[in-house]
């Protein structure tokens, strides 16, 4: 595989990536205290499952690009490094948030949680993609 393209292709999932999160933490995170609490569990519920099927691609093809990157070329090892930081933090601290979210509803002190842990992980996205798109340019 060319070295080159896979950092370009890389680039763009990591600038995706970074995009979608953005969008979520400055968007949807803030507007779940707006739901209707009656109907919370249910938008909730759906919008995990939706936005399930835009971010798990991005996720695996991020982490598999930079793995590939690390143990094929031994190059970007601070990128992937921050890419198992973001799936750490999703793990311990983001499902966790959700899972409560989905019981307590909109009112529950996990959403404020949720949202500090997603500005972590947005910063934390924003670097990788700040440093593969730089990578890509050489």
């Amino acid at each position: 595989m060319d070295a080159q393209l896979l950092r370009a292709g890389l680039a763009g999932v990591d600038f995706a990536m970074a995009a979608v999160s953005w969008l979520i933490l400055l968007c949807t995170y803030p507007d779940f205290a707006r739901w209707e609490a009656a109907e919370f569990a249910r938008h909730h519920e759906d919008y995990t499952r939706k936005v399930g099927w835009v971010v798990g691609p991005l996720l695996l093809l991020q982490l598999g690009g930079h793995a590939w990157l690390v143990f094929s070329l031994g190059e970007g090892w601070l990128a992937l490094g921050l890419v198992l930081v973001c799936w750490a933090l999703t793990a311990l601290w983001s499902v966790p948030c959700h899972r409560r979210l989905q019981f307590e509803g909109p009112g529950s002190p996990a959403l404020a949680g949720l949202i500090r842990s997603h500005a972590w992980r947005t910063a934390v996205w924003t670097l990788v993609a700040m440093d593969a798109i730089v990578r890509a340019a050489d």
